[in-house]
């Protein structure tokens, strides 16, 4: 069981705040129910977005019983943690495997509920569930060490772990948040190209970072330069952190923790949030003011798709694009004529836009 001191209090509101108030908290309890948890939680969320396909297949005569079976509420004993008065109790889940299996192997368990009615999803609203993609897990650093360091962490998670308050932020991505993160760094490395400096970067993925202040993270994407200068830390430099949501303030918190010079040390932090329910991309840069002590947001657009298929911006003028310093990349200013500021140009955003909602929305077509 995690015990909880003043200190860890105080440090946990800044951990869990920009989160979801539905978010979801567990006790870690091993790697086997952590990971039958994300299972069920991954497709409890992304499961939402193939309404379509469901449909498709209560036409066709298929089992609804077995479309429906992940949509199931986990087994769980609740209490309550409390960060500060200002915050709301937040509960705290119990997982039990066992319980989960007999609630799994039920023929009709909606029919449990109410034997009243006639069609177990005659009530079934995709906008009735629950889109957050964090879940929360307090974990003793010991376990973490040993489950999540020395060990294969699970694939299709990012995470964040603060070892002072035993909190696990765990992210889940979807198809259409990889997707995003594979076209960025695409894109990317076409506007260093012309430059001949697409091999000069180092692309770091989703490694696990350690912090100055002892936590530890993943983002969705990073970039730095593949020989930094001397005495330069071998660190990206530029972060990418994608967002499946409808809300901004955890995936602006996210941002803000890899530029704070007290956390990390990235010279740039870009955000790109997807809308869960329309064709809507928010993307924004964020860097560190040393005169302010304070994050500053350098570029915000929007990218939307109207119902007749075309695609705009806003702000519109002047031509949207996002810039990114050549010396925030490369630890260095430009020194060739060749070298400048790497600008991502808005046809490249409306192909990266496509490319995204292509999977995002992608049962629409069906």
């Amino acid at each position: 069981m995690c015990e909880f001191n003043d200190s860890a209090i105080e440090h946990g509101q800044q951990d869990i705040e920009g989160l979801s108030p539905s978010v979801k908290a567990y006790r870690y309890s091993g790697m086997d129910d952590f990971c039958q948890i994300i299972s069920l939680e991954n497709d409890r969320l992304y499961g939402s977005f193939r309404v379509g396909g469901k449909a498709k297949a209560r036409a066709s005569g298929a089992s609804w019983e077995g479309l429906k079976d992940h949509s199931i509420t986990l087994p769980q004993t609740e209490d309550t943690l409390q960060f500060g008065s200002a915050q709301r109790p937040m509960p705290i889940r119990t997982f039990h495997r066992s319980r989960l299996a007999d609630d799994c192997n039920r023929q009709n368990i909606l029919d449990e509920r109410d034997n009243t009615k006639n069609t177990p999803d005659e009530d079934y609203s995709p906008e009735k569930e629950d889109h957050s993609e964090h879940l929360i897990f307090f974990i003793e650093p010991t376990t973490f060490e040993h489950d999540f360091i020395n060990s294969d962490p699970p694939v299709g998670t990012n995470t964040f772990f603060n070892p002072k308050t035993k909190i696990l932020i765990v992210k889940m991505l979807g198809p259409a948040h990889e997707q995003a993160t594979v076209a960025f760094d695409d894109m990317l490395k076409g506007a260093l190209e012309p430059m001949g400096l697409t091999k000069a970067i180092q692309s770091w993925g989703s490694t696990e970072m350690l912090a100055i202040d002892g936590t530890r993270k993943k983002a969705d994407g990073g970039w730095g330069p593949r020989r930094p200068p001397p005495n330069a830390p071998r660190r990206p430099t530029i972060i990418l952190e994608v967002a499946n949501s409808e809300t901004y303030a955890k995936l602006r918190r996210d941002c803000q923790y890899w530029i704070d010079p007290e956390r990390q040390e990235a010279n740039a932090a870009i955000g790109v949030n997807l809308h869960t329910k329309r064709p809507e991309i928010s993307i924004d840069l964020w860097e560190w003011s040393s005169q302010t002590s304070r994050p500053i947001n350098r570029t915000h657009l929007t990218i939307s798709k109207k119902s007749d298929g075309a695609v705009y911006f806003d702000p519109d003028h002047p031509p949207p694009q996002v810039v990114i310093p050549f010396e925030s990349l490369f630890r260095r200013p430009a020194q060739i004529n060749r070298e400048r500021d790497i600008v991502i140009e808005t046809q490249e955003l409306v192909e990266f836009a496509s490319m995204v909602w292509e999977v995002q929305f992608e049962q629409d077509k069906e």
